[in-house]
């Protein structure tokens, strides 16, 4: 018989388990996307390497979760970036960033997304990400699928798109306002644009509509 490999997550936040959304993205996928997950091989045994090899082995464990639950339309690449390497060049050309440890040697820890001729790229994949590093896969995932980002539009009487300086504020003494995070972070995944409170009709091309605080809509 055949032997049957089983893993079981004991975590106690259950840090092998895809979300719902993550799987959904996965199951709608018609081509292969290519992940490449780069990550250098070191025999060294300070604190700081013996920690980004233990954390290097959980970002593998949780991409190897992709490639479960994706079949055969993740295809999962491990390679190891060493000094003067083809493995060096293809992350460089991947846009995948080499961190300098104290130690003084060049480290890889990245991951490049592909589908066809699009491409995206998580350069460093930091350890203070570490509880987001699921969203950042699939949101590279959905990037690549979808070059082309989606429009969502937004109504809102409050300044959540900031608001400019002006020469009497700045007589004044006052700045404008930078926008709110929320838009920032919209604008990586979608086309945003603004509907005014004021407006008869939305734009077809509007898939979404959001609106923040519609008390006088």
């Amino acid at each position: 018989t055949a032997a049957v490999k089983q893993r079981v997550d004991l975590t106690q936040e259950k840090a092998f388990t895809l979300s719902d959304g993550t799987k959904k993205i996965l199951q709608k996928l018609d081509t292969p996307v290519k992940i490449r997950f780069y990550a250098t091989q070191t025999d060294a045994a300070s604190p700081e390497s013996v920690y980004l090899k233990t954390y290097a082995q959980r970002v593998e464990d949780l991409l190897s979760e992709f490639k479960q639950a994706g079949g055969s339309k993740i295809i999962l690449e491990k390679l190891n970036p060493q000094p003067d390497s083809d493995a060096e060049d293809s992350a460089r050309l991947d846009g995948i960033e080499g961190q300098m440890l104290q130690s003084g040697d060049s480290y890889y820890l990245g991951i490049s997304v592909s589908m066809l001729d699009s491409k995206a790229a998580l350069p460093f994949v930091a350890p203070n990400r570490e509880r987001l590093l699921e969203y950042d896969i699939a949101r590279a995932i959905s990037r690549v699928g979808k070059p082309e980002k989606p429009v969502v539009g937004i109504m809102s009487p409050l300044p959540i798109f900031g608001m400019p300086s002006n020469p009497m504020m700045m007589q004044m003494g006052q700045r404008g306002s930078e926008p709110w995070a929320l838009i920032n972070e919209l604008k990586q995944d979608f086309d945003v644009k603004r509907v005014e409170m004021t407006a008869d009709k939305i734009e077809d091309e509007i898939k979404v509509l959001l609106v923040v605080h519609p008390k006088d809509i």
